[in-house]
């Protein structure tokens, strides 16, 4: 008797955060067989380098993100998975039912479903990046070992007014430093953190507060609102996160995901995108509270729905 062979049902994964990195996981539960694509050289994304502790994982008290990162990848490196790092996809076409990807090695990638999870990066004007850049006193976003480690007993300007902003402020007051927190409108973090920073007298917020002209000496930076002239040790941009959806660049532009008026992938409650056969998961979409816990749902529920979708 002749047995028929199971031509492998594939789903690419774009990206090896917490939310790829359940999704492949759960893929192998359903039978599908996960390849995970990640442009960088390790597993775990922004939380990666997460030194604070993780509030939202419950039965981890005060594991931080990168503990957690350790573990998970720890579990992801025992599955039978095949993970690209150091991968990018340049191109995304529809093949039948399913999708041609083309990596910048030139090789290419059928995939039978495609989930996106990309995740966030550090919000900032282009002004910032730039300044950034050239000054190492500055830092755009939270996840900075230089923040944990080298910032002591300092004079700190902190722009952004919501909880990233307020938390790091009260993060430094603990460890000897001075903060200003500069918003230019009213501050939207939540109100434990603005009356723990209003308690204390080593954290001064200001909002309504424009942004500075700024410039980089040798070993501080110089902030000036019109007359006045504030010199700092380090300067913080807290601004937020914006989606990694520049991999839609690479679909071809009919098969390219919807977003959403704030610029996230719009997917519905089984992470299905616009496009029949594409999903997306975790940060990359817009979650009422992102979070690892939340990311990693997403990952196995886009996982449940791509099987759903093949068979």
């Amino acid at each position: 008797m002749i047995t028929a062979t199971r031509t492998p049902m594939i789903v690419a994964i774009l990206g090896a955060g917490p939310a790829g990195m359940s999704c492949a996981h759960a893929c192998l539960s359903f039978g599908l067989t996960p390849v995970v694509i990640e442009r960088g050289p390790h597993l775990g994304g922004a939380q990666r380098d997460n030194f604070h502790p993780n509030l939202w994982m419950l039965g981890f008290p005060e594991e931080t993100g990168e503990q957690m990162t350790q573990r998970l990848a720890a579990h992801y490196r025992a599955l039978p998975l095949t993970t690209h790092y150091l991968t990018q996809v340049t191109r995304v076409r529809r093949e039948g039912e399913g999708f041609l990807l083309t990596l910048n090695s030139g090789a290419t990638l059928r995939a039978d479903a495609l989930v996106i999870a990309t995740g966030t990066r550090p919000r900032a004007t282009a002004a910032l990046e730039q300044f950034a850049a050239a000054c190492p006193r500055a830092l755009i976003g939270p996840l900075c070992s230089s923040i944990r480690d080298d910032i002591r007993d300092t004079d700190v300007l902190i722009l952004g007014g919501g909880d990233n902003a307020l938390d790091h402020a009260l993060f430094l007051a603990e460890r000897g430093n001075r903060a200003v927190v500069c918003t230019r409108a009213g501050f939207s973090a939540r109100q434990p953190f603005l009356a723990a920073c209003q308690a204390l007298s080593e954290i001064e917020l200001r909002p309504h507060c424009s942004l500075p002209l700024l410039d980089c000496g040798d070993t501080r930076v110089l902030a000036s609102w019109g007359e006045q002239t504030r010199t700092f040790d380090w300067l913080l941009v807290m601004y937020g996160y914006l989606p990694n959806t520049d991999v839609l660049a690479a679909f071809e532009v009919a098969i390219r995901p919807a977003l959403t008026a704030t610029g996230y992938l719009q997917v519905d409650a089984w992470q299905r995108s616009s496009i029949p056969g594409i999903y997306a998961a975790g940060d990359v979409t817009d979650t009422p509270q992102p979070s690892v816990p939340t990311a990693m749902a997403q990952g196995l529920t886009a996982a449940r729905a791509a099987e759903r979708g093949l068979s």
